[in-house]
């Protein structure tokens, strides 16, 4: 069979995405590597079928080096995935905050998801209508609750080997997929009832989209689904609208700096498709669900997550703690480390403009909406930047590798190495023994198994107990300790209270000190995790001698 001979007139130049040798597949033809060339000329050159050179020998240290990746891959792919199943698996009990959560998604239909929720929670209708749907059909245990967290959770992973070397480098991108599999706020998310696990996902589809979309040969299955990722990942993911609109910005960019081109005409006709339909896709959102969510106590509480505008100096400090907190967030507290290699990772990236603007632009944007009271950029808020930032690390350290001289190039995997090291020690402690934050459930059976008929109940969070109970406690922290103390005085009274640290600051501190203080006799007391079970009893008077 003869070679087929093709010729195509490419227009390159030296700011071009292509201006270094790259892969390119051409329609009808198999997958071709391009030189670099003089802007305007054209290449000819020769397609033989994918077989016949796929099975030619190859250069021995590329090969080694390709094999190598894959097995390190392998190896870091099997140990996320076996981290986070034995997190789901443990199967720890519900906390507060998922309960707060799956109180809404029990006890409202689809349509009154989208109205005012419950506890002040806030949450994208579409994850709150999966879990509405496996509730319905599997009931509420914790297995089913949280397995659209622990698919996310190990998608994310997937597609953070897909994307991460189109930009970190042939050497160093496997450093953002060892950032991804260790992470221990990645692993944590992966077994909550909780939306953070989907905001990292959607957040890399959209980053895996728009990067293919930049490429000089896209096909039109990569700008089908950014159109389709622009209208759906807002009603999936609320953060995502940033990620949304930095593709949309990096688009543009790249369409403007080749506007002379039919690509780049089609970038930015793009560009406004997909900015328009994911800013109408957020207008009915907003009017349809996220404006009865964001409710004054929500804006109270994240008050300190919003950029502090009062001096240019405050402004400073608060976005030298926001990235320090998001390195943190993204590692075993080496945040600044992290976040330098970032640093380093951007600026290598200063003459592909288009590129920059899609991993800075997320940052940017929630930046700017904080400052306008719209979006609290702190604490599980920030997880969706995390893959940005992993990538610029990594980057970071495949810059740090080519202009370290020989005796320095330890620092290229000394320094990553130190970053995953707290991280890798953790994940070692969580795969041999899970810890959950507080044992309501072990709580609850142990006082339901004990229970009297006349006793009276007080619990510090009874939303988690009527999660597990289907029905209220009779007493609460919201009730007044008045009213407490009097049932420990005429009866029975358990109380299951939230304890944090050794020094034991009880939930409801007041009314746990009232109730000691009675006359009141201790007939049980047992202690789980993060909680402290009490029975109370009233003191029987002795019968007096006759």
């Amino acid at each position: 069979m003869g070679s087929k001979e093709v010729t195509c007139a490419v227009l390159l130049s030296g700011r071009s995405p292509i201006g270094f040798d790259r892969k390119v597949r051409v329609k009808g033809s198999s997958t071709l590597l391009l030189p670099k060339r003089q802007q305007g000329s054209a290449l000819r050159f020769t397609c033989f079928p994918h077989s016949w050179y796929s099975a030619a020998p190859k250069v021995g240290g590329r090969d080694r080096l390709g094999r190598f990746s894959r097995y390190v891959l392998i190896a870091l792919f099997i140990l996320g995935v076996a981290l986070r199943i034995r997190q789901y698996a443990a199967c720890p009990s519900y906390w507060y905050d998922e309960a707060y959560l799956l109180l809404n998604v029990f006890h409202k239909s689809f349509g009154e998801l989208l109205g005012p929720l419950r506890e002040n929670q806030a949450a994208p209708p579409l994850f709150l209508w999966l879990l509405r749907g496996m509730y319905q059909l599997m009931g509420g245990s914790e297995w089913w609750m949280r397995l659209p967290a622990l698919m996310a959770s190990i998608a994310g992973l997937l597609v953070m080997a897909s994307w991460a070397q189109r930009v970190a480098g042939r050497r160093s991108w496997l450093w953002a997929v060892a950032f991804c599999a260790l992470g221990h706020h990645a692993i944590a998310h992966a077994s909550e009832v909780k939306p953070y696990a989907l905001d990292f996902l959607m957040a890399e589809l959209v980053l895996l989209a728009a990067l293919r979309c930049q490429a000089v040969v896209s096909n039109w299955r990569s700008r089908i689904a950014l159109c389709f990722l622009a209208v759906l990942t807002p009603w999936t993911s609320y953060p995502s609208v940033f990620v949304l609109g930095s593709a949309s910005l990096a688009l543009l960019v790249h369409g403007f700096r080749h506007r002379g081109t039919v690509h780049g005409r089609a970038r930015i006709l793009l560009a406004c498709t997909a900015g328009m339909a994911s800013a109408f896709s957020t207008f009915v959102l907003w009017q349809s669900a996220l404006r009865h969510q964001a409710t004054p106590v929500l804006r109270a509480f994240w008050e300190p997550s919003f950029l502090d505008l009062s001096s240019p100096a405050a402004a400073l400090t608060w976005i030298g703690r926001c990235l320090n907190e998001i390195g943190n967030y993204g590692t075993r507290e080496m945040g600044l480390p992290l976040v330098v290699l970032g640093l380093i990772g951007a600026i290598s990236l200063r003459r592909r403009p288009a590129r920059l603007v899609v991993l800075l632009g997320p940052l940017f944007l929630a930046l700017l909406a904080s400052a306008l009271h719209l979006y609290p950029l702190g604490g599980r808020l920030v997880f969706f930047l995390l893959p940005c930032v992993w990538v610029l690390a990594a980057r970071g350290i495949e810059v740090l590798r080519r202009h370290l001289s020989v005796r320095s190039a330890w620092l290229s995997w000394g320094l990553p190495t130190i970053l995953l090291a707290p991280a890798l020690l953790w994940a070692g402690q969580r795969f041999i023994v899970v810890t959950p934050r507080c044992q309501f459930r072990e709580a609850f059976a142990y006082v339901e198994a004990r229970r009297q008929p006349r006793d009276v109940l007080w619990v510090s969070h009874p939303q988690v107990y009527e999660v597990y109970q289907g029905r209220t406690p009779d007493l609460s922290a919201y009730s007044s300790p008045a009213r407490v103390e009097q049932a420990a005085r005429t009866g029975r009274l358990w109380m299951i209270c939230a304890v944090a640290g050794s020094h034991e600051r009880y939930t409801a501190a007041e009314t746990v000190r009232r109730v000691k203080a009675a006359p009141c006799a201790i007939l049980d007391r047992r202690r789980f995790r993060g909680l402290e079970v009490v029975l109370y009893a009233t003191m029987t008077k002795p019968q007096p001698q006759q």
